[in-house]
């Protein structure tokens, strides 16, 4: 009796081969931006924060803000001023369930020619996190003079070619979309309380004054504020 013919072993197809590399792919990517997301920014470059603010008094933006105002005077304020005002004003705690496992470390801020990044540093078992967003200003003069100001959370697109979505920060040092800030927003805004808090310890006034401000803009790694309305009616010189 003849021996029966061996059925032809099942061959996959080019779809599962690729499912598979998509497969991979994600694997590979995911684990690519838990690495990234897992190593804190480089914040020595910075200005005004870390070793580069040793022995450095800070200033009162206070009362500049206040003189500002007063005398519709152009003020600029640099990145060293602004980190040294929160390392000497801003006291924060970490809260909630985690309040055991994570501390909160510090806050500062890097300018760029037309944006800040606010970072916020964290220690989770001893291993410091970073996560920031970025801001920008626009703004636009109405019919009856007023300034329109905006704060834009993103930085600017990814590239010229792709306007949308734009880069709205950095989970550790990956860049992220816009939206992906949705699941930070809540820290940054009560960040933004505790200046605003009246049982706070730290000098609230001084974001009143920067609100009062007619135009704000944030020029060179600079922010300009100006009191007033039309740049062309500036009574006197100011800054540093």
């Amino acid at each position: 009796m003849a021996d029966k013919e061996k059925a032809p072993e099942p061959k996959s197809g080019c779809v599962g081969k690729l499912a598979v590399l998509f497969l991979l792919a994600i694997i590979g990517g995911l684990a690519t931006a838990l690495f990234f997301i897992s190593q804190p920014q480089d914040l020595s470059d910075i200005a005004g924060y870390g070793a580069r603010a040793e022995g450095k008094d800070s200033r009162n933006l206070k009362s500049v803000l206040e003189n500002s105002l007063k005398g519709g005077y152009e003020l600029t304020l640099n990145e060293q001023d602004i980190n040294l005002y929160l390392r000497d004003s801003l006291e924060v705690k970490q809260g909630g369930l985690l309040a055991s496992e994570v501390s909160f470390e510090d806050v500062c801020i890097r300018m760029k020619d037309d944006y800040a990044e606010i970072i916020m540093v964290r220690l989770i078992a001893d291993h410091p996190f970073t996560l920031s967003m970025f801001l920008r200003v626009e703004q636009s003069e109405l019919p009856d003079g007023t300034i329109r100001k905006e704060i834009v959370r993103n930085r600017g697109p990814y590239h010229p070619s792709i306007p949308r979505p734009g880069v709205g920060g950095r989970f550790g040092q990956l860049p992220v979309p816009e939206g992906f800030l949705l699941l930070v927003l809540p820290a940054f805004e009560k960040l933004a309380g505790v200046f605003r808090d009246p049982d706070s310890k730290t000098p609230v006034e001084a974001l009143d004054f920067v609100e009062e401000m007619a135009r704000f803009s944030i020029v060179d790694g600079k922010l300009v504020l100006d009191p007033q309305p039309n740049t062309s009616e500036m009574m006197a010189p100011g800054g540093f």
